[in-house]
This record gives structure tokens, C-alpha cells and sequence, in this order.
């Protein structure tokens, strides 16, 4: 038989994890729920395509956004419906280089009120409208995969 000769208890130096666990729990249920609000606003299904060019947003790139329930967006930051046209005459006025205007629309929208983004768009001044799309997925894509003119 064996007899253990200490007189006390032995002191562990192991950290306690488990409250540490929850807090970092906690905090990416935080962040789950709160980063799509962030970014919220903006809603919409970019259609899919096949033969899509894979391009970057460039900063200079003016994106006027549709969401799902019609509400417009310029770059982002919302607009009403009214004030798109001024907005874009202001920008497109100023512009020496392009007059493109990328368009982002939830692709559940009535073609009506595409049509009235784009008329809205050509009146302001705007020569090339492009659509932007998503490239759908398991399919890859047999065109240039970059923009002419990016590097």
C-alpha cells in the first residue's frame, strides 16, 4: 500500500476556459446577428449568368442599386426615387473620362422598374449601362476573364 508523505493539497496553475468559451460564444452570436445589419439596406438578388467577365468594383465606379421592395441606391447610400435623376445628371455633368453606370436590381423586380433606372439614367446623361450579374453556380465562365483596360 502506498502512502502519499504531503501534508496538503497539491496547487494547480490551469486556466479556467470555460468562462472565456462563453463570452467568445456570446460574441459571435454578437456579430452574426449584427454584420447583415450593417451591410443592410441594399437587398437585392443579383441575376445569374454564364459567360460573365470577373471585374472589381473600382471606387470611382458609379453603382446605382435597385433593392427587392424598389428602393434605389447610389453607391450604397440610399436615394429616393425622385432625386435619382438629379443626383446622376449632377455626376455624369462633371465626368470627363466615362459615362458608365453600373446597375445592381434585384432580379424579382417587374422589367418596369428596370426600365424606368435606365430611362431615369439616360436622361441624366449616362451613355453605357451595364448590369451587373452573378456568375452562376458549377459553371465557369469561356470569355476574357478580366475587364479591358484592368491591370
Amino acid at each position: 500500500m502506498a502512502i502519499s508523505t504531503s501534508s496538503g493539497s497539491a496547487v494547480t496553475a490551469d486556466i479556467n476556459v470555460t468562462p472565456m468559451a462563453d463570452v467568445m460564444l456570446v460574441l459571435l452570436i454578437i456579430f452574426m446577428i449584427t454584420a447583415p445589419l450593417i451591410a443592410s439596406g441594399f437587398v437585392a438578388q443579383m441575376p445569374e449568368g454564364v459567360n460573365l467577365i470577373k471585374a472589381e468594383e473600382d471606387p470611382e465606379d458609379i453603382v446605382l442599386g435597385i433593392a427587392r421592395d424598389g428602393s434605389y441606391f447610389l453607391n450604397t447610400a440610399p436615394i429616393r426615387g425622385d432625386s435619382v435623376q438629379p443626383a446622376l445628371a449632377a455626376i455624369y455633368a462633371a465626368r470627363t473620362r466615362d459615362k458608365i453606370l453600373y446597375l445592381k436590381a434585384d432580379q424579382t423586380l417587374p422589367m418596369e422598374v428596370i426600365q424606368e433606372a435606365v430611362t431615369k439614367a439616360r436622361n441624366a446623361g449616362v451613355r453605357v449601362i451595364a448590369a451587373v450579374t452573378e456568375q452562376r453556380l458549377g459553371t465557369e465562365p469561356t470569355v476574357a476573364t478580366r475587364r479591358e483596360g484592368a491591370n
